[in-house]
């Protein structure tokens, strides 16, 4: 990935190690309790197909604080 690009790296090899990846996370998040939460698969995959960048993947999985 270009680290002065915008935007994620589309090509087929960055989109697969990034799904590598996410499945290694998913799975050591199942070995201690996740239960399927279907915002986290959806902004995952939006992830893995370079659709948003791991900053903008990262707030989407965590709350603001409240005021």
């Amino acid at each position: 990935m270009n680290v002065h690009s915008r935007r994620p790296d589309r090509s087929p090899e960055a989109i697969e190690k990034r799904r590598k990846a996410a499945e290694q996370a998913r799975a050591a998040n199942i070995r201690q309790g996740y239960v399927h939460d279907p915002a986290l698969e959806e902004a995952t995959a939006r992830y893995v197909a370079g659709d948003i960048t791991r900053e903008e993947y990262r707030q989407l999985m965590i709350e603001p604080p409240v005021r």
